[in-house]
């Protein structure tokens, strides 16, 4: 006979905590109780322990234990699955709190494309006197950082991030143009990306560029990129700011069309309303505009 849920004689298994399914992810991702341990500041005892505990409360087993590993098992993989998305969940919280009870003496952090940072790093000292006393923590990623929930404070992209959103204000500051660069003006091989042409214009164009010459190499990083063009791998898409500045190099093509794109600065509207971060914004604006004509390749 099936029991009931008020069979006496029948387990019952109570909610876990938040706080050992933390503990449990903390395991999963550091690969043993006593790395987790550091990372946590706690005992690896007490990891165990709560390990333990959780398993009793789910009544499953979680791992495996070998000699000198923990392996999941089935059921402890399924709870893996069901916890992570809470573990990123309660990140983007404390990140979302933090962001709206700014610390003022936090790094105003910034992010940009490779192409963007670098250019950015030529000018550090600058921005460093305008963000001073605080630091500036540089970013180089192509994704597309949450503003909102506070995993950056400013965004250099080439897109209007802020179209179709209230919480996002954006204005834009420049324009960047790129070309083929090689130490030759008649390059028989070719620096690709790796990404697929059709996904990316700049791809699309160097694969056109690349008819009837060699793919010595696909490089997604640009500063890779650029240092295999330098030591004459063949040519390379870069910006023009870098190589029209480089004497070791020859501008193969004309930046026109989608070559010359646009800048724009982007920030949460919170953001925007920090000192600190409203003088590192005005600093960038000012430095694009100062820089207008090598950003173009004029």
């Amino acid at each position: 006979m099936a029991s009931s849920s008020l069979d006496p004689f029948r387990p019952a298994f109570a909610e876990p905590s938040w706080d050992d399914l933390r503990i449990f992810l903390a395991v999963v991702a550091h690969g043993s109780m006593n790395s987790a341990a550091k990372a946590l500041g706690q005992s690896q005892p007490t990891i165990a322990r709560r390990i333990k505990a959780l398993e009793e409360t789910l009544g499953l087993t979680l791992f495996q234990r070998g000699p000198n590993n923990l392996e999941l098992t089935e059921a402890g993989q399924a709870v893996l699955d069901a916890a992570s998305p809470m573990g990123d969940a309660a990140t983007i919280v404390s990140r979302m709190a933090a962001a709206y009870r700014p610390d003022p003496d936090a790094p105003v952090r910034i992010t940009a494309t490779a192409s963007v940072t670098l250019f950015l790093s030529l000018y550090a000292a600058e921005l460093h006197e305008a963000a001073a006393p605080v630091e500036i923590a540089y970013i180089p990623t192509r994704r597309r950082l949450d503003l909102a929930s506070g995993e950056a404070d400013i965004g250099l992209r080439m897109r209007n991030l802020a179209e179709g959103t209230d919480d996002l204000v954006a204005r834009k500051v420049g324009q960047i143009a790129f070309a083929m660069y090689a130490r030759t003006d008649n390059p028989t091989a070719v620096i690709a990306p790796p990404e697929d042409p059709t996904l990316s214009r700049q791809a699309a164009y160097v694969a056109e560029f690349a008819q009837g010459r060699t793919i010595a190499a696909r490089i997604g990083d640009m500063p890779i990129r650029y240092q295999a063009a330098k030591a004459g791998l063949g040519a390379a898409f870069l910006p023009c700011w870098l190589g029209d500045s480089d004497p070791d190099l020859i501008q193969i093509t004309k930046p026109e069309g989608d070559l010359i794109e646009d800048v724009f600065l982007v920030m949460h509207r919170r953001s925007r309303n920090r000192p600190n971060v409203a003088r590192v914004a005005n600093a960038l604006a000012a430095l694009f505009k100062k820089n207008k004509k090598a950003l173009i390749g004029a």
